[in-house]
């Protein structure tokens, strides 16, 4: 009746500890190797002499089987090479915003002079309009196409010039 219990808690903590999809390659290695380890011991305690030399014996393989199984299957390459993938396509993105064309440029005051005696302690702010041409993903299922992009720099102080 102990043996049956054992390996119901065995199945339990497999499942469990399987089912997370957020784990890296060494915390899936890790995982592994505790599951496989605990089967080797549980294997180990079924014998009826010498039960913890052959637990250990049986653990340690088991751990270190399942961590080579584990490096080889689990192809990290691939996720490497999707991450670079978009990496160049957000620099891609990032090089057409910056090098997008201004079309229009104009200072935020509208035209009002800033006296002379108060340019140094102003930035007058400016407004600019870039001309773009690129998609935007905005939700699963729609694109946005953007062609222009208006940017205001607020007038402020500076004070201490």
């Amino acid at each position: 009746m102990m043996k049956c219990k054992l390996i119901y808690l065995f199945f339990v903590s497999v499942l469990m500890f399987s089912g997370c999809s957020s784990l890296n390659t060494k915390e899936r290695v890790w995982r592994n190797m505790a599951i496989a380890g605990a089967a080797g011991v549980l294997v180990g305690q079924s014998r009826s002499e010498y039960k913890s030399t052959y637990s250990t014996m049986y653990g340690g393989v088991a751990a270190a089987t399942a961590a080579a199984l584990t490096v080889y299957f689990d192809d990290s390459d691939k996720e490497v090479e999707r991450l670079r993938a978009e990496i160049r396509m957000l620099s891609g993105s990032a090089d057409a915003f910056e090098k997008s064309q201004v079309t229009h440029q104009s200072p935020a005051t509208f035209g009002a002079k800033v006296p002379e005696k108060y340019r140094g302690l102003i930035n007058p702010g400016e407004w600019r309009v870039y001309q773009v041409d690129r998609w935007r993903e905005d939700g699963e299922n729609r694109m946005v196409h953007e062609d222009k992009i208006m940017e205001l720099v607020p007038p402020s102080l500076r004070p201490g010039n």
